[in-house]
């Protein structure tokens, strides 16, 4: 217990003058002596203790004193502290990654972190809080609340997100909202390094719990299946991220059917390629670890078979480089008259700009090379994506490109800003948009061009016979359920979790790893969310704290000094029942 004004501890003395005072108080009280035979000793027995006889004897004076006594303490006005919390603005930023399932003690370490926060909710005198919840787009759930129930509400109802944190914004974000006289940042993390928050650093009084530990952990790094002659194989890399040696039993399973089950051991900080032989065929394959290691999040992945259509549908003008490119790797080729492609077979088409409605409704890779051409100055530039891995971009000169057409799309490689080639949706289905003619560059003659064209060739089949992989609660423009709109998101257990209006949303992931299945009428896609490589670890790190002197601890009077109105009201409580004692004159 603390007191916010002991000096009035002083006055204590009056008490104490009280107490003597009411000592040698000249008083009579009288005394029925049944017999003076027996006076002698009464008398006796009075004098050897007068003060404790009257003492007890006074009811007044108990009142007096007791109600004395809590006036004095109301003066004072006692109160407690709990957690100190700093500053009079509280910004809480909690991390959702996967890694805080890690577990610590038996206990994930995001729990731990919940605890904190709620201990936190419970020592505030009045302090605005703010709280982030630090994910890949930064998010603020609670803004400027100050009642404690609906803080320990919030907090109470945070959960891993599985994405992996995007701390640097979540702290931009945090400044942003600080107080520059008074506030505080608590961050709420498994491993955040002192290094990397010092960076973001604006001179906010900041504390970081860290609440990771370092443990043993096995990762699952990848998992992949292909045809191989009449059979599916499959090959998965497994990482030992601890110093010991380790052992594991690796299994493939689907709906809970084991098809593969290996024991494997490997040494410390090494890793380990599993071959996977001989599988039956299923829409999809689950490989987990069975180990006894403190982070299971990153011991499953999940790996969607997809048979990719084999024939490729040329129409319009198409660059005999183009062609030969596909054949180059085994891909079976058909051209087609543009008048009669529409009602041809399904497959991947290859169009140019003029032939795009032989082409409508299915993937297409469209040579766009006829209006708004523009001379190039700058090299090429190319953005980090699957389609153009092995490909060498920077390698390739183009001496002009076109105006790309509309849609909705993404630039993959570009120069001084003009988009060179593109990946998006034309008309509502998949497309790759190539804006610049072969006959200007010098790309078909380099061995990159080809792997080009494989990369094009399995993103567009890939995204025509299953929605593909998503990032936890990655959210994009899908076509599927383009008839009905609506889109129903079943788990492997196939239990309904929600759906989707497509016409008025985009397509949202779930957060939780996995393979789902998406249902729009009678079709049926499967999709699989992927954690993040970046999630592939538990982490550790100490707790810190920096700007110590910034913030000052601050405490609402009303809240801080609540005790004395109660010790007041109590004092007068019993100044009454003495009032009344003495107006009855009722004496014990």
């Amino acid at each position: 217990m603390l007191f916010f004004s002991p000096i009035y501890f002083l006055l204590g003395f009056f008490i104490i003058a009280f107490i003597l005072f009411y000592f040698f108080r000249k008083q009579f009280d009288e005394k029925i002596i049944p017999s003076n035979m027996l006076w002698l000793e009464a008398v006796n027995e009075w004098q050897a203790s007068p003060w404790l006889k009257k003492l007890q004897q006074n009811l007044l004076f108990w009142l007096q004193l007791l109600a004395l006594l809590l006036l004095l303490f109301a003066l004072v006005r006692p109160f407690w502290l709990g957690e100190e919390l700093k500053g009079s603005r509280l910004i809480l930023v909690v991390d959702p990654s996967a890694s805080m399932l890690a577990e610590r003690d038996g206990e994930p370490v995001f729990e731990k972190a919940r605890e904190k926060m709620l201990s936190l909710a419970g020592s505030l005198a009045g302090q605005e809080v703010t709280l982030i919840r630090a994910g890949e787009n930064p998010e603020i759930l609670l803004s400027g609340e100050k009642e404690k129930a609906a803080v320990k509400k919030s907090i109470n109802d945070l959960e891993i997100t599985y994405e992996h944190e995007n701390m640097t914004k979540a702290l931009q974000l945090a400044n942003s909202l600080a107080d520059a006289k008074n506030s505080a940042i608590y961050i709420f993390s498994d491993g955040l390094e002192k290094e990397a928050a010092a960076a973001l650093d604006e001179g906010n009084y900041t504390e970081v719990h860290n609440f990771g530990k370092e443990g043993q952990n096995l990762a699952l790094l990848s998992f992949g299946v292909v045809r191989e002659g009449e059979g599916i194989a499959g090959g998965a890399a497994v990482e030992n991220q601890s110093a010991e040696e380790a052992a594991f039993s690796f299994r493939v399973l689907y709906e809970g059917q084991v098809l593969f089950e290996q024991e494997v051991e490997i040494e410390g900080n090494g890793q380990s390629v599993i071959q996977i032989p001989g599988l039956p065929e299923h829409p999809y394959y689950k490989a987990e670890i069975k180990a006894d290691d403190a982070y299971q999040a990153d011991n499953e992945l999940t790996a969607i078979y997809n048979e990719p259509s084999q024939k490729v549908i040329a129409v319009g003008s198409i660059s005999p480089f183009v062609l030969k490119g596909f054949e180059t790797w085994g891909a079976e080729l058909v051209q087609a008259d543009p008048s009669t492609a529409a009602a041809g077979e399904e497959g991947i088409y290859l169009a140019d700009a003029g032939s795009l409605e032989a082409a409508e409704g299915r993937p297409v890779i469209i040579f766009n090379a006829e209006t708004g051409r523009e001379k190039l100055e700058e090299p090429p530039v190319a953005a980090d994506d699957p389609i153009l891995e092995h490909v060498e971009a920077e390698n390739i000169f183009i001496d002009s490109s076109y105006e790309p057409l509309k849609g909705d799309w993404e630039t993959l490689l570009q120069s001084g800003g003009r988009p060179l080639i593109q990946k998006g949706t034309q008309n509502g289905t998949p497309a790759l948009l190539i804006n610049f003619a072969l006959e200007d560059s010098d790309w078909p003659l380099q061995p990159g061009f080809p792997v080009f064209l494989y990369n094009a060739y399995q993103w567009l089949a890939a995204q025509s016979d299953f929605l593909g992989y998503f990032s936890p609660g990655e959210e994009k423009w899908l076509n599927a359920g383009a008839g009905s709109g609506s889109l129903d998101i079943y788990n492997d257990e196939n239990e309904n979790l929600y759906s989707l209006d497509l016409a008025k949303e985009n397509f949202a992931a779930p957060y939780k790893p996995g393979v789902y299945q998406a249902a729009a009428g009678e079709e049926h896609y499967f999709f699989s969310v992927l954690l993040d490589d970046r999630e592939k670890a538990a982490r550790h790190a100490s707790s810190f704290t920096m700007n110590d002197k910034r913030a000052s601890n601050v405490y609402e009077e009303k809240e801080q000094n609540g005790l004395w109105f109660w010790l007041a009201l109590f004092a007068f409580i019993l100044i009454a029942a003495e009032w009344e004692v003495f107006r009855r004159g009722n004496r014990i």
